[in-house]
């Protein structure tokens, strides 16, 4: 920021670094000592592949032993100690300035390591710093340093092959894909990294990441060279007995068949396997390989013939690089949906059915999706469980596992039975021929669904009277009348009764409540008209 010509832009000048500060101080506690827990981390992991690269040195130096001391190994075998040797002097040289730092800002801490670990100046000061006056700074010569092993590893392990992936370890943010769309003022590797207000945990967290990327592609160079050696020779030292039978699941009475064979596999080396394009996991030389099946096309046994391509790939003694390919075929068997229901053979219109759906064949694998034609699910708690809700004559229940469809069930739709409505008094119902008392203050009229499909399903079988019209007549003309909305009748509302009269109701509607708790109306019911003679 360019000094202001006059006392007030100088102001302006010293307020707004004064600001950059305060915020800088103001970041949480817990914010920076995160950064110390972060540089531990990665120190301890460090440490421990340091020690496995030191390691697999020996193995090399082992390999090219049992090799015969060849040209070619021992060639190997030197290119890796320089690998290990420019690795050591590239994490040692952060080390120091780590050490700087730690000694700069106040010594070591019992509690978080460092004293100074909120100090926000030393770390951008020091990286600025050109202590060689050579033109560059510490910031600049830690870049060059740890960018010339990279450019090592690329030229003397890798032949400056273009593919390898291989670039500088300690880039500018303009070589950085991330800062592409909103590049930062200064690129430089050192204002990206330890840039103004960077603390001293934060600068040791960087420092060890930049570490961490150093011992990484040491593994990565190590792993390549101890490819081209008897490191990585095919011995086969995990010999075992492998069984390959015809099936896992034999019937009571079937034959069982099998293959017994020794299958033998290299310690030394991990080979690359791929199935179908897919790169396995592979563990003692064995690679495991998961799919959910998928069929098609069955035949009338009900099986779906398919097939994968598998590669194994490994590198021969001299090595020389080899892939062994195979097609790989297996049948999948077309899984048989069972369904349990209280009523299987048809569901009812606008209820709620609840059946449950299995699938034997999956097993623990089982955690079904479904969906229908003609009307509505809804998943139950359980796997297999579902609510379907017809709207049409016909259901199609569609059942998908784990993204791959299973089959489909096909339903029939019942319309919902009449209720039966029946003038009731206490309970009991009324008697048509001798009729009740002429003066009975009130019965109700009760729906009363069908009883077979109250017993399937209950939740939908909840009707009720809503509205009716209660007749007086006497010698066939009528007296009175009175209009109900309720299954609620009193009498006592009815002037003029007498003995020989009857009462005439006419059931005017009918709702009916469904396993969601929605009311609607229901417009099939028996009988319409009901008539009580008075006593």
């Amino acid at each position: 920021m360019a000094a202001g010509s006059n006392p007030r832009q100088k102001m302006i000048n010293l307020m707004y670094l004064v600001l950059i500060a305060m915020l800088a101080l103001n970041v949480d506690t817990k914010v920076l000592k995160k950064f110390i827990l972060i540089n531990e981390s990665f120190e301890s992991t460090n440490s421990e592949k340091v020690v496995d690269n030191s390691n697999k040195i020996e193995a090399i130096r082992s390999a090219v032993n049992d090799s015969g001391n060849r040209k070619e190994d021992t060639d190997v075998l030197s290119l890796s100690e320089s690998v290990r040797e420019k690795s050591d002097a590239v994490i040692n040289y952060m080390a120091e300035i780590k050490n700087t730092i730690i000694v700069e800002t106040g010594g070591k801490d019992a509690k978080t390591g460092i004293k100074g670990y909120k100090d926000i100046d030393f770390v951008y000061s020091f990286m600025q710093k050109d202590e060689d006056k050579n033109g560059l700074s510490n910031g600049d010569e830690l870049q060059n340093f740890i960018n010339e092993f990279s450019t090592f590893i690329q030229d003397s392990v890798y032949n400056g092959d273009e593919n390898s992936g291989i670039h500088d370890l300690a880039r500018n943010a303009d070589q950085i894909p991330m800062y592409a769309d909103d590049p930062p003022t200064d690129p430089s590797f050192t204002k990206l990294n330890f840039g103004f207000g960077t603390s001293a945990g934060a600068g040791l967290a960087t420092l060890s990441q930049l570490q961490a990327d150093v011992i990484n592609l040491e593994i990565k160079a190590l792993d390549k060279l101890a490819a081209s050696v008897g490191a990585a020779d095919l011995k086969f030292d995990v010999v075992t007995l492998t069984t390959l039978p015809e099936q896992k699941v034999v019937a009571a009475g079937a034959k069982y068949r099998t293959q017994l064979f020794l299958s033998a596999a290299s310690s030394a080396i991990v080979p690359t396997m791929t199935a179908d394009g897919d790169t396995l996991e592979v563990t003692n030389g064995r690679g495991y390989y998961e799919f959910t099946a998928k069929g098609a096309q069955y035949d009338r046994e009900g099986l779906s013939k398919q097939s994968y391509i598998g590669t194994i790939s490994v590198t021969l003694p001299g090595g020389r690089d080899t892939t062994f390919i195979d097609t790989v075929e297996y049948f999948v068997a077309r899984p048989v949906i069972q369904i349990q229901s209280a009523s299987v053979q048809a569901l009812y219109l606008n209820c709620g059915n609840e059946i449950t759906v299995n699938v034997p064949a999956l097993g623990s694998e089982y955690n079904p999706t479904f969906s229908a034609r003609g009307g509505d699910v809804v998943r139950g708690s359980k796997a297999g469980q579902v609510t379907i809700i017809p709207k049409s004559k016909k259901v199609d229940l569609n059942v998908s596992n784990a993204g791959n469809f299973i089959g489909s069930q096909s339903f029939g739709v019942r319309q919902i039975p009449a209720p039966e409505i029946k003038a009731r008094i206490r309970g009991k119902e009324i008697d048509a021929k001798t009729g009740i008392p002429v003066s009975t203050p009130s019965f109700s009229l009760d729906a009363i669904a069908d009883a077979s499909f109250a017993e399937f399903l209950p939740k939908d079988a909840r009707f009720q009277v809503r509205e009716a019209e209660v007749n007086l007549v006497r010698a066939g003309r009528g007296v009175s009348r009175q209009r109900v909305n309720s299954k609620d009748v009193n009498l006592n509302k009815l002037a003029g009764k007498r003995k020989g009269d009857n009462i005439v109701i006419e059931i005017k509607r009918v709702a009916r409540a469904n396993f969601r708790g929605e009311v609607e109306e229901f417009k099939n019911f028996a009988p319409r008209y009901i008539t009580i003679p008075l006593k």
